[in-house]
């Protein structure tokens, strides 16, 4: 897995599956908001699941520390995936 920065968007390559691939994702993120972000626009081209962590991390930016998601996904699994668990709204998610 691959994670590219370009201002706030950010552009996550490859399968999201290891806590290794959870500890990159938050480090950049929390990097980018320590510049006092409220807005990240997330591009996942190629994963077909994410980890329950990255989820799990994804509800504590947007419950806890106000970051308005914008989710691009790719892979119609990992819409379906968020759509089941009612995500869809809450991280803005659309297709690619």
């Amino acid at each position: 897995m691959e994670v590219k920065v370009s201002g706030e968007e950010i552009t996550i390559s490859g399968q999201i599956k290891t806590i290794e691939d959870y500890q990159k994702v938050k480090q950049v993120m929390n990097s980018i908001i320590d510049g006092n972000s409220k807005l990240l626009i997330i591009y996942i081209p190629d994963s077909l699941s994410i980890t329950s962590s990255v989820i799990g991390y994804f509800l504590k930016l947007v419950y806890e520390n106000n970051i308005t998601l914008n989710m691009h996904v790719k892979d119609d699994r990992l819409y379906n995936l968020l759509d089941v668990l009612n995500l869809v709204s809450v991280f803005n998610v659309k297709k690619m």
